[in-house]
Parts: C-alpha cells; sequence; structure tokens
C-alpha cells in the first residue's frame, strides 16, 4: 500500500553532478559486495562483461572498478552523448562510444567500490534505491536541471546567461508551499538566471548550508520550509575549497559524501525526520557509462529552438531515503528528474498536477512511487562515522578550475552582485570577494 503523502511533511531535494548509475551504484550486483539481483548493475561474468565492452584502438575496455580518486572530466555535451549511445540497432543504441567520446581514457567505463561511496552505500543498504531513473535528457547539466525545475528546457547546452523559465520556486510560491535554497558554493545555481538574483541577494529564502543543520533543529514550525532545496560547492564554478562537493569529474566523490552525511545526520537529529523524505540524485552521467537504454521518452522544444529529443538521457543514481523506505530495496520502474516535479503536484496540486509538461512524460512515474510503508519505521539507522569517508591522496587540483562557460558565467554572476548589491555580496557571500578578487 502506498505511503498517505499527507505524512510527508518536510522534503529535502540534493541533485549532484555527472555521475552514472553503473559507475557509482552498480557495484551493488556483484557478488563481492552482496549481488543484489534485483540491482541492474554490473555483472562479472565474461559474456556480458563481453557484450558491453567499448573498443578503442582495437582495445575492448570492461567495466572494472575505479582505481583513482581523480579521472578527468569526460565530454558530455548533447554531441558527446550522441557518439557515447552509438548507433541505433534492433535492441536500442549500441552504448559502445563511451570510451572514444573520451579520446581513449578508459575511466569512464570503471565504477565506484563501497569503499569508495561509504555514504551512498550506507542509503542503499538501509532505504531504497531507484535503478531507472534517468536523466530527462540526452544533454550536459543546465538542460538537465532545467527539466530539473521547470519540466521542460528552452536550451539543449550549456549557456552564459539561463533564459527565463517557470521554476519549481515559482510554483511552489503559486500554490502556498514554502521552499528554501541551502547552498554550499558561492552562488545558487539559478543565479545565472538573471530574474533570480535581486532574490538570491536579498531573500533570507537563500541561505548558506551551514545553517542548515541548525535551522533543522531549532527553527520554529511557523518559519520551517515544507521543501528543501541543498546545493553541492560546484567544480565548475569558482569555489575556494580544495575541490567540488558535487562529484564533478576532476573532484573526487570525498566531498560528496560528506555532504550527503551532513544533511542525513541533521535530518536524522531534527524532529522531522519521522514526517521526511529525501531525495538524492544527479543531474546526468557526466560521459560514464551506463548499460542499461534510454527510455523512449521524446522532449520536444517548448517553441522550436532546438532539435527535439528523442529519449531521455543516461542513467543516473537515484535513492530515497525516508523513514517510509523500506531497508535495502530497489525500485525497477522507471523515472527521470520531472519525477521530482510529478511528486510535488501530487503532493501540493489540489488535484491539477504539477504541468502538462510533466504530464506528457507518461513513461516515467512519480517519486513518491518509491515510498511503500504505510507508517514511519520504528528503526532509524545511525550514520557512519565521517571516517569511512577517506579522502584521496593524490594531488589536490587547484581551487579554481580552467576558465570555462560555466566558471565565466557565474562570474559575471559576482560582478553584477558588486555592481548592484555591494553590501550583499560583502556580508551574504564573502568569500566570494577574497577569491574572485573583488
Amino acid at each position: 500500500m502506498a505511503t498517505d503523502l499527507s505524512q510527508i511533511q518536510t522534503i529535502v531535494i540534493l541533485m549532484m553532478e555527472n555521475r552514472s548509475f553503473d559507475h557509482m551504484l552498480g557495484y551493488l550486483r556483484l557478488p563481492a559486495y552482496g549481488s543484489n539481483p534485483n540491482v541492474d548493475g554490473v555483472r562479472d561474468d565474461q559474456a556480458w562483461l563481453n557484450s558491453v565492452a567499448n573498443t578503442w584502438d582495437g582495445v575492448a575496455y570492461q567495466p572494472g572498478p575505479l582505481l583513482e580518486p581523480r579521472v578527468p572530466d569526460p565530454p558530455h555535451e548533447r554531441p558527446d552523448i550522441v557518439l557515447q549511445l552509438g548507433a541505433v540497432g534492433a535492441n536500442g543504441f549500441a552504448l559502445d562510444g563511451f570510451v572514444a567520446s573520451a579520446k581513449g581514457d578508459s575511466d569512464v567505463m570503471r565504477y565506484q567500490t563501497p569503499d569508495k561511496v561509504p555514504i551512498l552505500n550506507f542509503f542503499a543498504r538501509n532505504f531504497r534505491i531507484f535503478d531507472h531513473w534517468f536523466a530527462p535528457l540526452p544533454a550536459s547539466t543546465q538542460p538537465n536541471r532545467l527539466m530539473a525545475m521547470a519540466g521542460y528546457s528552452l536550451i539543449d547546452g550549456n549557456v552564459n546567461v539561463l533564459p527565463n523559465h517557470v521554476l519549481a520556486y515559482d510554483w511552489l510560491t503559486t500554490h502556498g508551499v514554502s521552499w528554501r535554497v541551502y547552498h554550499q558554493g558561492f552562488f545558487p545555481f539559478f543565479s545565472i538566471m538573471p530574474r533570480w538574483l535581486p532574490e538570491i541577494a536579498t531573500s533570507d529564502r537563500f541561505r548558506e548550508f551551514d545553517r542548515f543543520a541548525t535551522d533543522m533543529e531549532l527553527e520554529s514550525d511557523d518559519t520551517f520550509p515544507q521543501v528543501i532545496f541543498i546545493e553541492p560547492v560546484y567544480t565548475d564554478a569558482p569555489h575556494a575549497e580544495a575541490e567540488g562537493t558535487d562529484d564533478h569529474s576532476p573532484s573526487s566523490v570525498t566531498g560528496g559524501q560528506q555532504l550527503m552525511l551532513d544533511v542525513y545526520s541533521a535530518l536524522l537529529r531534527s524532529r522531522h525526520w519521522t514526517n521526511s523524505m529525501l531525495i538524492v540524485t544527479y543531474d546526468e552521467h557526466g560521459g560514464f557509462f551506463d548499460h542499461v537504454q534510454p527510455l523512449p521518452v521524446e522532449t520536444a522544444p517548448p517553441a522550436g529552438q532546438y532539435a527535439g529529443f528523442p529519449t531521455t538521457g543516461i542513467r543516473v543514481p537515484a535513492v530515497i531515503v525516508s523513514p517510509f523506505a523500506s531497508a535495502g530495496t530497489v525500485c525497477n520502474a522507471n523515472f527521470d528528474h520531472t519525477s521530482i516535479l510529478r511528486f510535488l503536484g501530487q503532493k501540493f496540486g489540489m488535484e491539477g498536477g504539477y504541468s502538462p509538461e510533466v504530464d506528457r512524460r507518461a513513461l516515467v512515474g512519480s517519486a513518491a512511487d518509491i515510498l511503500d510503508l504505510t507508517a514511519p519505521r520504528a528503526d532509524q539507522p545511525q550514520p557512519p562515522n565521517p571516517n569511512v569517508i577517506v579522502a584521496p591522496a593524490a594531488t589536490v587540483p587547484a581551487p579554481l578550475p580552467p576558465s570555462n562557460q560555466n566558471v565565466e558565467a557565474f562570474k559575471q554572476v559576482a560582478q553584477q552582485m558588486k555592481n548592484h548589491y555591494p553590501h550583499q555580496l560583502a556580508t551574504k557571500f564573502p568569500p566570494s570577494r577574497q577569491i574572485l578578487g573583488f
């Protein structure tokens, strides 16, 4: 029997960056790590390994454990993903172009092991995972984050300035639902959508993540938000930290594991735990191998801005952490990021759903579908000791990534803040002044 959604009163959404399901959670299928037959993950039988191998320069590269903590950022724009998917045949895409797209870097075929992702592994063992959750579009970060937050995208690749979209923030406000963003980095993602910069600069709805645990524990129910969005330190943006906490290569996954642990620990300690739901997923696959066919969900541009997409993007990790989710179980149904919006529509839409664009994606379900308990579990799985998160010993990359489109976009935001909101820049985002020279 499905969970009565009236029991879910605190929704937390954490979207990470650029890793595929096989790369992060595929190991769950392997005998060495528990051999869960319900997980559509990587296998160790030779016939399967041969069938999914990617050939480059005459060498067939099969999936295997990742040896290096950091790998170069694989290509993952729309044309790159076309190459990664390969030719279409009777059984779908060949899925044989990942190594070719990465110019021979076979690390794109490798997967994490539980010791590298201990918190994600803890979630998988103690709550529920989705093993058929897909990026909505076979495209890069910005289009997929727009799909996750608007249900549509006016772009099919990354740009310096995001065109205006009606975001989930707008939808929640219209429906009288309180919301908040906690961000670790200098600026939240949608600061590159100019309409949102004034509110990001001046509103208390955008707060630094350092406040999250305290607010969870002490804030009055009168002001505490119903929906919370967590944003990591983006690797592909200016940052003072040694590396990002978003899992975006070349950052390791160490920072992301710590962020997941911090979010979970704060939620578990709070009075909100028994009525909560934490969704953790990744915006897109980031160029890493996955063996599962994308879904035949067509996405047409709202006004013909680009050629439409015949399928979803590649499969990404997704977990539900909630006392209303059974421990160590797997949901094999089909989902993508719009499943979160569909869930918000069910929860707050007053029978009206979320939007026509989301409703048209009939092949994907609602994130609520994974909640399988009618009452909250009595047990409260205690978080692992932080010492299980082992920082990589390899040389730490420079604090600022090389200049690229995303970095320049956030630098433009900082300049606008300096010009129009100098006091907020100095008081609300002080680290940005030092690192960007303001």
